[in-house]
């Protein structure tokens, strides 16, 4: 399966490539669009096909692996969209790329890509740059955005937040807003300057990447942000599945699709259990009061 996935990525890549080349004679489409001050609705599920067809009129682009829908923006003119998901609907400002995938057209929208400045300019100064941090992160919180660990991870403590963040780069307290120093220290780093959140709230995963690109002579900074949205239920059944081995989780009854879930679930939780005997021998401390998601529900 883990084959399978790398190969699949590989031509992903190669097709995303594609399209942003392909994509400009539509560019005027959804880049005159943006004028308009209201947001792009975006829904996951069958929905999301009709959003992605109001807004541009190009079609889907079909390959065997999947189905495709973008929205594209260009400068100055960048849209704005709001990913629809009830009380922690979120709206994602400076974007210029949005691209909507589906595995299983019954499905419909079942993954969602979105490429955005953190500022509306290009470039910015650091304190501008640190100020639309903030202000997302405000935003991500208000809407009820929290921390998700999957299963066979070990479940590290907050307390040892900004450790964790320095060696792996990803934060494990999003609650925890950076302070404008350690935001400066984070972004002069030699490798990464980069922030990494792994959030979920209402059957959606999210992974958020803060990146500097770009530093100027004068001192200003570009930045971008990537969402990569999936829903729980394709993150659990695709792990469930396994092409390999011709193991389909959409084809299989209601008691096989319980068995195989149960199954993984004893599976991750010894992978857990080892990976928090390593994470205490190095000395971080474990929450055992972290509750994620009930997965589940969304897999049936």
């Amino acid at each position: 399966m883990e084959r399978f996935k790398h190969y699949f990525n590989s031509i992903l890549v190669f097709i995303f490539g594609f399209l942003l080349l392909g994509c400009q004679p539509n560019a005027k489409n959804t880049e005159n669009s943006a004028m308009n001050q209201q947001p792009y609705l975006l829904h996951f599920g069958l929905q999301g096909f009709k959003d992605f067809a109001q807004y541009n009129q190009s079609g889907v682009d079909n390959h065997p692996v999947a189905s495709f829908r973008e929205l594209d923006f260009s400068p100055p003119n960048l849209g704005q969209i709001k990913i629809e998901n009830g009380a922690s609907s979120l709206v994602i400002d400076h974007v210029f790329y949005v691209l909507g995938t589906s595995f299983h057209g019954e499905e419909g929208i079942e993954v969602m890509t979105v490429n955005a400045g953190l500022n509306k300019e290009e470039f910015v100064r650091p304190e501008q740059a640190y100020q639309a941090y903030v202000d997302l992160m405000k935003r991500v919180n208000q809407a009820g955005w929290k921390l998700y660990i999957a299963p066979y991870n070990p479940r590290i403590a907050k307390e040892d937040n900004v450790r964790y963040f320095m060696k792996w780069g990803d934060v494990i307290d999003p609650s925890r807003i950076f302070s404008y120093e350690e935001w400066k220290k984070i972004m002069s780093m030699e490798v990464g300057k980069s922030i990494g959140y792994r959030l979920y709230a209402n059957g959606l995963l999210v992974d958020i990447d803060i990146s500097q690109t770009k530093k100027t002579e004068d001192g200003k900074e570009q930045y971008i942000v990537r969402y990569a949205f999936n829903t729980i239920r394709y993150d659990q059944r695709d792990r469930l599945s396994d092409s390999e081995n011709n193991i389909n989780a959409y084809t299989m009854t209601q008691l096989e699709l319980k068995q195989a879930f149960e199954n993984k679930e004893n599976r991750t939780q010894r992978l857990r259990e080892q990976a928090e005997k390593i994470a205490i021998a190095e000395g971080y401390r474990i929450d055992e009061s972290y509750v994620g998601p009930d997965l589940w529900q969304y897999v049936k």
